[in-house]
């Protein structure tokens, strides 16, 4: 007879996922959701936390649950009712309008309106100086979808109403949760970019001059960040071990778990700063994939990897898929870097599609394009984008070379385990498509608005986006209590979807809280 735990460790092995563009469909629900959201906005149609949580929130667990076989429908479900009532709003504000016309012409008695009193404190102050870091809706949308939908995934894994299809695969293959924790890397590179791109624009020469007492303060500097992550990889390794807590080895090993990947991001980025100093860091990312992949096949690492006589040998190969599979993460974290040039930035800076320029070297090409003067060759202008012509350009051009990668005969199929070029590429053309969508939706809907929006119109997922780390953190916290409370296995469909409203409700409530009170947890 298997214990408990055996059979949750069973339940969610031996998996072989499913196909990419269901992936796409159901995360696609963020998306609509989204869209949502903003026409609501735009209309000025009033919405509750209540209707917030069941628009961003609800409507994703559906997706991965009882609405998993019919995602289409439930694209229409959030779209058509929201639909009609902007359309019962657009008819209503006409005969308003009509209304007032009527009145108007009755009163002619009356004194003009002065026109002069608009916008008179608009020009005061006189034009500001841009700022190159903005708060945008649209990646507030992303970021916070995505942390919701992992963290709806991680429990509801554990439960049958969540299709097997759905969850992480032994080797090879796709699933939801697969491309889960390389979009969250990604994330995080990209926001992690920040900082860089505010250190860079303030210097006075772009160029790099290493210094060996700078460079170890970096690397300890950020040694001194990873330390929270880290310990949280040692409690939750103590915590599994002590309260016999299900595992599935070979997803990173029988110590590694993701908070440790997590962990030593930083920790090697600053070992490779003056690399990224000097290449663009997409450069560095695919470099160090292609370096990866070519040891998987040419030196016999994959093989390495995936025997299973070899596992308690030693502590690397206790933990070999951890170890290696931080290669492949790492290099999604670089790309998510690369990404923040012309993704976070409020205005063209020069060449920002691979680099981040210096404040001065911004200058210069305000002058000389205010002068007429056509130096900078077509690859210059080419590389020098908005934030829309960015990403969809890197979307094209990262979307043609994973499926070519994909399909090609010279690379192995792809996998979240060994994190692979492949499943690099995945994520990176996944996450480059959905973020040009949320910024596609949104200039759409509010074509013509010149001022960038900052705010998306919705509590929760402002507040998730706030606290996005300890969202992660608590989800994962809920995740073990719920699972050493109850046989998650044995619940029934209507029980099991109740448990996760519940969850979801909880971590909504506890965000929102947070937020209001200004409360932010940086780890």
């Amino acid at each position: 007879m298997s214990t408990l735990k055996e059979k949750k460790e069973l339940f969610v092995s031996d998996l072989l996922g499913g196909s990419i563009s269901e992936i796409y469909y159901v995360t696609g629900v963020a998306l609509s959701a989204y869209l949502a959201v903003l026409l609501l906005q735009k209309y000025q149609i009033p919405s509750s936390v209540p209707f917030d949580y069941f628009l961003n929130k609800l409507t994703l667990l559906m997706s991965i649950t009882i609405y998993s076989n019919h995602v289409k429908i439930l694209h229409l479900l959030i779209l058509l009712p929201v639909t009609l009532a902007v359309l019962y709003k657009i008819n209503d504000s006409k005969s308003e309008k009509s209304d007032t016309k009527k009145n108007k012409n009755n009163k002619n008695s009356r004194s003009k309106i002065d026109k002069s009193v608009d916008g008179v404190d608009a020009d005061e102050d006189g034009p500001k100086p841009p700022k190159l870091l903005v708060r945008k809706s649209f990646l507030t949308a992303y970021r916070a979808s995505m942390i919701i939908i992992t963290n709806l995934s991680i429990l509801a894994v554990d439960f049958k109403i969540f299709p097997r299809r759905f969850a992480k695969v032994e080797t090879w293959g796709t699933s939801l949760m697969d491309l889960g924790v390389g979009s969250f890397v990604f994330s995080m590179g990209l926001v992690n970019s920040r900082s860089i791109i505010k250190q860079i624009f303030a210097q006075e020469n772009k160029r790099y001059r290493f210094s060996i007492s700078q460079y170890v303060a970096l690397v300890w500097k950020n040694t001194v960040k990873a330390l929270p992550i880290l310990l949280l990889g040692f409690i939750r390794l103590v915590s599994v071990k002590s309260l016999e807590y299900q595992e599935h080895v070979t997803e990173y090993g029988i110590h590694w778990n993701f908070f440790f990947t997590l962990g030593f991001l930083p920790i090697v980025i600053g070992i490779l700063d003056p690399f990224l100093n000097i290449f663009p860091r997409a450069f560095v990312a695919m470099s160090i994939g292609l370096i990866y992949e070519v040891a998987l096949s040419q030196f016999d690492v994959l093989k390495f990897i995936l025997r299973t006589d070899n596992r308690m040998e030693s502590i690397i190969t206790q933990n070999k898929e951890g170890i290696f599979s931080f290669f492949g993460y790492l290099s999604i974290f670089i790309f998510g870097q690369s990404f923040g040039s012309f993704v976070l930035t409020d205005f063209k800076t020069p060449k920002n599609l691979l680099w981040t320029s210096t404040y001065k070297e911004y200058e210069k090409m305000k002058l000389e394009k205010g002068k007429g003067k056509k130096k900078n060759s077509f690859i210059s202008r080419w590389l020098t984008v908005t934030t829309s012509e960015g990403l969809l350009i890197t979307t094209i051009f990262y979307q043609l070379l994973f499926l070519y990668t994909k399909d090609s005969p010279y690379f192995n199929n792809i996998s979240r385990r060994i994190a692979n070029l492949p499943y690099v590429l995945w994520v990176v053309s996944y996450n480059s498509f959905f973020l040009l969508g949320y910024k596609a939706m949104e200039s759409t809907v509010f074509r013509g608005e010149k001022k960038q929006r900052t705010s998306t119109g919705s509590m929760l997922l402002e507040a998730v986006n706030n606290n996005g780390l300890l969202c992660f953190l608590l989800g994962n916290l809920g995740t073990g209590l719920i699972n050493m409370s109850i046989d998650t296995i044995e619940c029934s469909d209507g029980v099991a979807f109740g448990i996760l409203c519940a969850y979801g409700l909880v971590l909504t409530v506890i965000m929102i809280v947070l937020d209001l009170n200004g409360i932010y947890v940086k780890i």
